[in-house]
């Protein structure tokens, strides 16, 4: 099975791509080439995205966000981009970098209100979601 390396691309870098990231890692393996990034990234990943990571087995606590720049010289074979708003930007940089590209279009749960467990639960929904178009991805 070939992995490819990747790049998962949304806005801030804050909850849907790392969540991509660590998923990926979980399934392939921590050596594989997978890394995520924001157009414009969040100071610091968000506290939420954290805790319904762990709930899943995957540690997030210590990420730290990342612009495209941050991968530019990464080997990229596959652009996923998580965020409808980051399309243009994710689409160029596939496009610059050769890379195959698909776009996952997951609800920013960032953007959810309410109660805090109504608010948890945006972001699982997107975690479940992200978790199975991985588990699902054939790399062959």
């Amino acid at each position: 099975m070939a992995v490819p390396s990747v790049v998962f691309v949304c806005g801030r870098n804050a909850v849907r791509s790392p969540m991509a990231e660590g998923f990926w890692k979980a399934r392939f393996g921590a050596d594989c080439l997978a890394r995520s990034c924001g157009v414009e990234p969040a100071a610091w990943p968000d506290g939420f995205m954290i805790n319904v990571m762990s709930e899943s087995g995957v540690d997030l606590s210590n990420f730290e966000c990342r612009d495209l720049a941050d991968t530019a010289d990464d080997p990229v074979e596959l652009v996923v981009c998580l965020a409808r708003d980051a399309d243009p930007a994710a689409s160029a940089f596939a496009e610059a970098r050769g890379a195959e590209y698909h776009l996952w279009a997951i609800p920013d749960p960032a953007a959810a209100e309410g109660r805090h467990e109504a608010r948890l639960d945006a972001y699982r929904a997107a975690r479940d979601d992200i978790k199975a178009r991985i588990s699902a991805f054939n790399p062959d």
